[in-house]
């Protein structure tokens, strides 16, 4: 019988007691461990720890639930995974006790956060049977609810120059719209991303660090005062215990918990083989938005984003106004604000000259006058329409005369229409 039941009606100390039953088990299964992991949905957590601890071999029972539970999320299973199985698990008895695991999380204002818990991220049961047994964290806990506004932000730890600065912009607007950013804490793009958030984050969660390890242990050590500053003002969160080190296995699991903790996931740099296209898959796998920002197409440092984009699997994104618009009606508002300012400043007074006006502002020199002879040759306009555009022109601002002929006043960047055959 399933004891996952709805965690407003448990008791306290039934509560306490599944605590206590899936801390051990994490320590016993590693992250995703299917086989595992149906047996928990099955057996309940409890009931699990005490029959991999009383038994040196699988009872008879337990292999009908076995191939039941496996049966119901779609795997297969012969009756030697089982025993495999079930070997595995003992050899990691006995586990640290969990008043011990307690006593460390309090030396460490460290927590630990269950599915039975209220506050347990309902984002995470998007993962099935891959939802983790227990999250560990560093930070104010009551600040769980605000990851409801969540995006990921992640991509190469060898970041070059251009992908640090477009984490770094796109991270600025979306946190500037009180939006929390997801990370992984590591060197490079996640570094970028987590610091432009704590410096522009308006909301009361303005990023998040998952690791691959223990919260005991800050991985890597050189990003230990950032993670410092994230967990004053944020959250570092981990499925696995304290004391478990970082492992190639344990970053690739953690990458399904950034994208199922994401409205979306944003891949602002990437290589051909780089970890971040793993995340992009779980979120895209769990119908999560992903984007990515194009590069060089000389360059291999944003090979993994154009991939993304060139089989349809992400969106092209170009800035954070962009990213806010992929997130649906509680990012639109935001875009539309940010894509009127982008277009007050690109506008030009000549935008919104007619056809006929145009051309002539276009034929007028910038630097040196001209005669309007020279204008007519030039704008294929006759002398009246000549004269009276230049007049007209004058009047906007946008022409001036002198004893010598006619010149262009310069736009508001100081520059001459592109169109124009004199240049600059």
């Amino acid at each position: 019988m399933n004891q996952l039941t709805d965690s407003h009606v448990l008791a306290p100390d039934y509560l306490q007691e599944l605590r206590r039953a899936r801390v051990q088990l994490a320590h016993v299964f590693e992250p995703a461990d299917r086989a595992g992991m149906a047996l928990l949905q099955c057996l309940g957590p409890i009931s699990l720890l005490e029959t991999i601890t009383a038994n040196s071999t699988p009872p008879p029972w337990l292999l009908g639930k076995f191939h039941k539970a496996m049966a119901t999320w779609g795997l297969r299973s012969k009756p030697a995974d089982l025993g495999t199985r079930f070997d595995a698990w003992r050899s990691r008895l006995p586990v640290v006790d969990p008043d011990i695991d307690a006593r460390n999380c309090q030396s460490l204002d460290a927590w630990v956060v269950i599915p039975e818990d209220p506050d347990w991220p309902e984002p995470l049961a998007d993962l099935g049977l891959s939802r983790p047994i227990a999250l560990w964290g560093r930070g104010q806990r009551g600040k769980l609810s605000a990851l409801e506004r969540s995006v990921a932000v992640v991509g190469s730890r060898n970041a070059s120059a251009y992908g640090a600065a477009v984490t770094r912009d796109i991270t600025h607007r979306v946190s500037g719209e009180g939006w929390c950013v997801i990370s992984g804490g590591a060197h490079g793009i996640d570094a970028a991303a987590h610091s432009a958030a704590l410096t522009a984050g308006t909301s009361a969660l303005p990023t998040v660090a998952v690791l691959a390890c223990g919260v005991d242990r800050f991985y890597p050590s050189a990003n230990a005062d950032l993670l410092g500053r994230i967990e004053d003002h944020g959250l570092v969160l981990s499925e696995v215990p304290l004391g478990c080190s970082p492992t190639r296995y344990r970053f690739l699991q953690r990458n399904r918990l950034i994208a199922a903790l994401s409205r979306a996931t944003v891949v602002t740099e990437a290589a051909w083989r780089s970890g971040s296209l793993n995340t992009a898959h779980h979120a895209e796998a769990m119908s999560r938005d992903v984007a990515a920002v194009p590069g060089d197409v000389l360059s291999g440092g944003s090979a993994g984003c154009h991939k993304l984009i060139r089989e349809g699997h992400a969106v092209l994104v170009n800035n954070g106004a962009e990213v806010l618009e992929l997130l649906g009606p509680l990012g639109n508002d935001a875009a539309v604000r940010t894509y009127t300012q982008q277009d007050a400043a690109a506008q030009r007074p000549e935008d919104a000259l007619e056809p006929q006006l145009l051309r002539l502002y276009d034929a007028l020199p910038l630097r040196r006058d001209a005669e309007p002879s020279q204008l007519c040759r030039v704008s294929g306009l006759s002398p009246t329409e000549v004269m009276s555009g230049l007049a007209a022109l004058r009047s906007q601002g946008l022409a001036t005369d002198s004893l010598l002929g006619w010149r262009r006043v310069g736009s508001k960047n100081g520059t001459a229409h592109p169109l124009s055959p004199h240049g600059p």
